[in-house]
């Protein structure tokens, strides 16, 4: 049972609320993945939405998340062309987040959750399709870490074991790959997965630190298997353990 979760009953939350939040969650699942779009090709991440394929201006009203792929048939208003559905996944699948967050958590971890896995997520995008893991994104995670468990007293000592929970987070990934290194002679893991685990352990506990990395774990390991049966001349298969990583700390305080 995560620690994050308190009792809350349904009967007494204003179901307008919830679809407000609801529709904020629609909002930061098309902003994740226009800010992961935007690094993987490049662009700046404020600019006006453009089709990927036409490159011409999307309207304002044909950016509404989920109505407006509905109402498009996920099809570009301009050329026709198909709009990715991963981009309707992203919203869905925040909309949905936000709003067990809401009923599950308190307002504090509901805010501090709903920020981070924004940028989690960003990350897993660009993992996921580049091998990639966004500096900016790893920073933005620690600001909100360090400001949601200091704010509003600053104690020493919350830094002193936030530097020992990255330090721990760090140090599991580095050693793992190490002697994998040693055994296989190729690194087990990416360069930027440590630094992505000791970010990620500055928001949970020791004990949740080892239940993410060891979930990621599982979760890489049966799609590795299941890649390999279905595509047995992949060589050197490599798998985006970051998002793995991402995937499981954005769903875990409410498991």
């Amino acid at each position: 049972m995560s620690p994050f979760l308190i009792e809350n009953q349904l009967f007494q939350i204003d179901y307008t609320i919830l679809i407000l939040v609801f529709s904020l969650g629609t909002i930061a699942g098309s902003f994740s993945h226009a800010f992961a779009d935007g690094i993987i090709h490049g662009r700046k991440i404020l600019r006006r939405s453009e089709c990927n394929h036409c490159k011409k201006t999307i309207l304002w009203a044909h950016l509404i998340p989920i109505f407006s792929y509905i109402y498009l048939k996920g099809k570009c208003s301009h050329c026709n062309k198909k709009i990715h559905f991963e981009i309707l996944i992203f919203e869905v699948y925040f909309a949905c987040l936000y709003v067990v967050f809401f009923l599950y958590l308190d307002l504090w971890y509901f805010l501090k959750f709903a920020l981070i896995s924004i940028f989690l997520a960003v990350i897993f995008e660009t993992d996921r399709k580049k091998l990639f893991i966004d500096l900016k994104c790893l920073i933005m995670i620690l600001i909100i870490s360090i400001v949601f468990n200091t704010w509003p007293y600053i104690n020493y000592k919350i830094f002193l074991d936030k530097l020992l929970l990255f330090s721990f987070g760090w140090l599991l990934i580095f050693i793992i790959s190490y002697l994998y290194f040693l055994f296989k002679g190729i690194q087990g893991f990416g360069s930027g997965d440590k630094w992505l685990l000791g970010i990620i352990s500055t928001i949970f506990t020791y004990q949740d630190v080892i239940y993410i990395f060891l979930s990621s774990c599982i979760i890489g390991s049966l799609i590795g298997i299941i890649t390999l049966i279905y595509n047995k001349s992949i060589a050197n298969l490599k798998l985006p353990f970051g998002s793995f990583l991402c995937f499981v700390s954005t769903i875990y305080p409410i498991l």
